[in-house]
């Protein structure tokens, strides 16, 4: 039996499996804003595909579960793994805190974090479905204000120099060929770290004003076990300037309105992204990078991970 199917079984019989899944008493903590853009992942094997969707949400301080038993969420489904095209309305039957167990963590496993689990009673149809709280229609893509990208550009290379100083610290290139090297890497052919070539869509916020939300990802490769690549979330105003910054980086599908009052909501892959009558709320992102180091590649002789 394969371990999500475990987990589906485990979820309304944890006695079942004592030594491989472990869940705590649920702190039942008090609903607040973080609720509202908190999201969470299906990640369905084929054993598990009779079986109502398990969603798991990482949330280390288990203060900011995106919903209790009752609530109403939807699920944007990828059917064939990569691409979104079907949104499904669900309901919360069980909700657990969850913590993995230590060899799941050492396996690098998908659910290899401390978070929520959540039994939805909708069908499990997709291998691979994002899920968000509230009920929210197909996302669509709009485009950013005509100079936001450009505009940001005096913003953003500020910030990649000073990733770049630090990285090139760290490597200390011996020669000159092979810093020449680390920098071309880094700012990439365009020279300003890949920015303008990113893809930035554009989201309606308060007041009519538009902007631009994008999501990168840096080439400071560093050395294994001495840092991990920079990544952010960074929404701009339609001048180019940011108005909300967060480290990590996210897939994003689009933007839907699931208040009806004109500003919108995006939807990613860790979860809603939203205006709270204040500021822009971008959820936090969890890092599976050492996980993917170890994966890609052994650690030198004599690190241990």
């Amino acid at each position: 039996m394969h371990r999500f199917s475990l987990l589906a079984a485990a979820f309304l019989i944890p006695s079942l499996l004592p030594a491989q899944v472990r869940y705590r008493a649920d702190p039942n903590p008090d609903r607040t804003i973080e609720w509202l853009i908190a999201g969470g992942q299906v990640k369905q094997r084929p054993a598990a595909k009779p079986r109502s969707p398990i969603v798991s949400q990482f949330d280390t301080v288990g203060l900011t579960p995106m919903g209790v038993v009752g609530d109403t969420v939807t699920l944007f489904l990828f059917p064939d793994g990569a691409n979104l095209s079907v949104t499904r309305y669900a309901t919360i039957r069980a909700r657990r805190r969850f913590d993995p167990p230590v060899s799941w963590r050492a396996a690098c496993d998908d659910v290899a974090h401390t978070g929520w689990m959540f039994e939805l009673d909708a069908p499990a149809t997709s291998a691979f479905a994002v899920v968000v709280p509230g009920r929210a229609t197909m996302p669509v893509r709009h485009p950013a204000p005509r100079f936001a990208q450009t505009a940001s550009l005096k913003y953003f290379l500020p910030f990649a120099d000073s990733v770049y100083q630090a990285y090139a610290a760290v490597v200390a290139p011996k020669t000159e060929r092979s810093a020449e090297y680390l920098r071309n890497d880094f700012y990439q052919k365009t020279g300003d770290a890949g920015w303008t070539r990113k893809p930035m869509l554009g989201v309606r916020g308060p007041g009519g004003y538009e902007y631009g939300v994008v999501s990168f990802w840096l080439r400071d490769d560093y050395p294994y076990g001495r840092g991990v690549n920079t990544t952010g979330t960074w929404i701009v105003n339609a001048w180019g300037y940011p108005v909300a910054m967060a480290p990590g980086n996210v897939d994003i599908y689009g933007t839907v309105d699931i208040e009806a009052d004109g500003i919108d909501e995006v939807v990613t892959s860790s979860g809603l992204i939203r205006w709270d009558g204040k500021r822009w709320r971008i959820p936090v992102v969890y890092s599976d990078e050492p996980c993917l180091a170890r994966k890609v590649m052994p650690p030198p002789p004599g690190v241990t991970p």
